[in-house]
């Protein structure tokens, strides 16, 4: 697939979106064409595809159409999903075509797969036969794996070529600065990877040395089907610029960058995030209100429905029992907060440990000990500070054990929720970012309040309240 090694360089200091979008919406307005095409050529393609949030359906098709194609690829890569698919029905199926075929493959690939059946199969009957096909194997992948992110362009070489050789052929080619990072080495016939060497070695190695003396043979890869979060989690833990994709039989598919990566990351924190209010990812920027509005709500529902339960509780509690004791209920929202806020720092540090895969089935048990044992320690610590504060609030040291003891409770029993749970929705093979925000803290809240009120009902008489 034809690939352009960048794109153009800005010839004015990088502004904000919304100065260029204005400054772009300016010259749209203006109806003059060439000035448009003055402004625009004078924008990174980049500053562009961030100005296209704050642009209409109209002033985006009309910078859309000006831009040559390996710009109007950059832009598809960047722009959210809702933006890109209108600005690719606006687009000529020939001219849709072009910039398919200089984008990169792997981007090239999130393009087709978003057109419906019928388009895709005229968009790649107009791209060239190798290329077409190309983009065909990287569709067979799932969006959310290696070979989702990978490029299947890739820097290789037999065993037996010299430092020199390589260099040299480099020079002579079109190669993507961003593949530039490793040579590997596979066997000529069966592409087979056998080894690595990355580019400060190509070039500091003897001139007329084989590779294979030079390479690492111990390679970090990945296959196909492996998850998007496993491939940021190797990239992550051995610090690489790259990671080789390698299919049953160990012969090299394809690549996953280090661009590629940091994307993903970026979509895995962004999905987590929404998971955390309920909605999804993508809705966060492109979707209606309307629309947001009805992700949300289930979750809404659920929090309304727990919170009707912790008025039940508060009421049966208050109507009989600690009617003498009503100052009680102005700590109320303390337990809450602090069960629901020790609750969801449990579940974050879980959801994130998980995301990064630290956490395996053999260190599981050892891992819940430990946080076991830490909100043993913050519910001691926040029960002692707590206590003593609430009796100089109200001026009656009785009422130190009770809010004491019932905050320390509330937070361990928070904070264990909050690591369990996104064990439990992991292991039924659901995001486990659903379990934190809403769900976690509708039920550290009603708990909270059950264990408040039974300690309360079981001190009483000790200390000799009511």
């Amino acid at each position: 697939m034809t690939q352009q090694p960048g794109t153009r360089k800005p010839v004015r200091p990088t502004e904000k979106p919304a100065e260029v979008a204005e400054a772009i919406r300016g010259a749209v307005h203006s109806n003059d064409p060439w000035a448009l095409q003055n402004l625009i050529s004078g924008y990174h393609a980049i500053d562009i595809a961030f100005a296209m949030r704050e642009l209409n359906v109209e002033e985006r098709e009309a910078v859309f159409a000006l831009l040559e194609a390996e710009e109007a690829g950059v832009v598809l890569e960047e722009v959210d999903e809702e933006i890109g698919l209108d600005l690719t029905d606006s687009t000529e199926e020939d001219q849709l075509a072009e910039i398919i075929d200089a984008m990169p493959p792997d981007a090239g690939t999130d393009v087709v797969s978003r057109l419906d059946e019928d388009k895709a199969h005229r968009i790649l009957e107009r791209i060239p036969a190798e290329e077409s096909k190309e983009l065909r194997e990287l569709m067979q992948f799932g969006p959310e794996t290696a070979g989702g992110l990978m490029t299947p362009e890739v820097v290789y070489a037999p065993p037996d070529i010299t430092p020199a050789q390589m260099i040299a052929h480099l020079r002579n080619q079109q190669v993507p600065p961003e593949i530039l990072t490793y040579v590997y080495v596979v066997d000529e016939k069966s592409r087979r990877l056998l080894g690595v060497v990355d580019m400060p070695e190509l070039i500091t190695a003897p001139p007329h040395q084989p590779l294979a003396e030079s390479m690492v043979t111990d390679v970090v890869t990945v296959h196909p089907d492996t998850d998007r979060a496993e491939v940021v989690r190797l990239v992550d833990n051995y610090d690489l610029m790259a990671l080789p994709v390698v299919d049953d039989d160990s012969r090299l598919v394809g690549v996953v960058t280090i661009d590629d990566v940091i994307d993903a990351i970026q979509e895995e924190h962004t999905e987590d995030i929404s998971h955390f209010g309920g909605t999804e990812a993508e809705a966060l920027a492109t979707a209606s209100s309307v629309r947001v509005a009805r992700l949300r709500l289930p979750w809404l529902l659920i929090c309304l429905a727990g919170c009707f339960v912790s008025a039940t509780v508060v009421r049966l509690f208050t109507d009989g029992v600690l009617a003498p004791l009503i100052a009680l209920a102005a700590f109320i929202p303390v337990i809450t907060d602090m069960s629901g806020n020790s609750g969801l720092q449990s579940s974050t540090i879980m959801v994130r440990a998980l995301a990064l895969g630290l956490i395996s089935r053999g260190s599981i048990y050892k891992l819940l000990l430990k946080e076991g044992l830490t909100a043993v320690v913050l519910g001691l610590t926040c029960g002692v500070v707590g206590g003593m504060g609430a009796a100089l609030f109200l001026g009656n040291m009785a009422y130190a054990p009770i809010i004491g003891l019932a905050l320390c409770c509330t937070i361990i029993w928070a904070a264990t929720m909050g690591t369990i749970m996104p064990l439990i929705f992991n292991r039924l093979n659901i995001d486990p970012a659903l379990a934190s925000g809403p769900l976690v803290t509708t039920l550290c809240d009603s708990f909270s309040l059950l264990i408040y009120f039974g300690i309360t009902l079981l001190l009483m008489r000790v200390v000799g309240l009511g």
